[in-house]
């Protein structure tokens, strides 16, 4: 028999003054999974969550929590008797509590001496024990992060929600906090749905995302499987910069400036987009066989090149296709930089292209 989910969401669609946010939304989170919920601004993330935490009224569709109701349109279980742990992006914390007290106060079934004593186990958990006698206003903006998750793991919630809890820090701040935080949800099992924009913070924290579009599941599954599998134009390019070749299909392929692509179970006539990812685009000097990619290498004149932290950027122009100057970006490691007007040989990594219809980003 297969574990209650600790949290199921079953058609659940929401609107405001009758503008639909929320269409039918449908999944699951599993006992101590990391569950993220992506997508663009407007996409209804955060009203997906506060719906989960009831700060809103469920209108329609049904939510668990361990199987048990919590709102469907009847039932409204008021947050506070959810069992819910909630971190949002600036934290909130009770400026005139010490660190101690703000871990504690959501401790109320607890004596004095457990309440603080619980406090200082999560506080000495989130690496913050120190600073239990300290004010928020002398924290750092990462070091008040890390209390108000100490908070929110206090009262052991059956479900954690976080709520975009690192985008007012900075980049490497941010890496760190969010390092930190999968550590401490993995080593305590704790089941977490967290909202983001970011699909390199959502493919780094999380078991699972799903993917919002206009208040739907656009896709859902392990990140590997979004990135690599995406079902959709809007998936394909809402994890990474695209490069696009417009086409049409004959003899089950698609032609392109580097040679046919194989178009799969497309008719013939179909007008497509086949979508390359920059690190599809393998760049090698010239000479050297174009290496790492698929079918014969094609010469390129690089326009501009930088090296950008972890990876080089490459700005290419592929002579001309059907009478048009085609540009493409490559991404390559950072070990290799070549010359601006440098000419190059280009490859293709066919694992990395995807080829929907046209009118399908209409």
């Amino acid at each position: 028999m297969s574990e209650t989910a600790v949290l199921a969401l079953e058609n659940v669609s929401h609107a405001y003054d009758r503008v639909g946010v929320i269409d039918e939304v449908s999944f699951t989170v599993a006992p101590g999974e990391l569950v993220g919920l992506l997508g663009p601004s407007g996409s209804g993330k955060t009203t997906l969550l506060r719906l989960v935490a009831g700060l809103e009224g469920l209108q329609e569709g049904r939510i668990l929590i361990n199987g048990q109701p919590v709102a469907d349109g009847v039932v409204h279980v008021p947050p506070e008797k959810r069992g819910v742990g909630l971190v949002f992006q600036e934290g909130a914390l009770f400026p005139h509590l010490t660190v101690a007290e703000n871990v504690a106060f959501g401790l109320a079934g607890l004596k004095g001496a457990e309440r603080r004593g619980r406090a200082l186990e999560v506080l000495e958990q989130v690496g913050m024990a120190a600073y239990a006698g300290s004010y928020p206003h002398v924290l750092s903006g990462g070091q008040q992060q890390r209390v108000a998750l100490a908070r929110a793991l206090a009262p052991a919630p059956r479900l954690l929600l976080l709520d975009e809890p690192f985008t007012g820090l900075d980049a490497k701040l941010r890496g760190e906090i969010r390092d930190e935080t999968l550590h401490i949800l993995k080593d305590s099992g704790t089941t977490t749905l967290i909202v983001t924009h970011d699909p390199e913070e959502a493919m780094y924290m999380v078991d699972r995302i799903v993917l919002l579009s206009d208040g739907s599941i656009a896709q859902s599954g392990v990140p590997e499987e979004l990135y690599c599998h995406p079902i959709s134009t809007f998936v394909a390019e809402f994890f990474s910069s695209i490069n696009r070749i417009s086409g049409v299909v004959k003899g089950n392929s698609i032609e392109t400036p580097f040679g046919l692509v194989a178009a799969g179970e497309m008719p013939d006539g179909t007008e497509v987009d086949v979508l390359i990812r920059p690190e599809a685009v393998r760049v090698t000097p010239l000479g050297t066989g174009g290496e790492g990619g698929d079918g014969d290498a094609v010469e390129a004149r690089v326009i501009t090149a930088r090296r950008l932290r972890r990876a080089s950027y490459i700005h290419l122009c592929i002579g001309t296709f059907e009478g048009e100057h085609l540009h493409f970006h490559s991404r390559v490691p950072a070990r290799y930089l070549p010359r601006d007007d440098e000419t190059v040989n280009v490859r293709l990594d066919h694992s990395q292209i995807f080829i929907f219809p046209a009118d399908e980003a209409r």
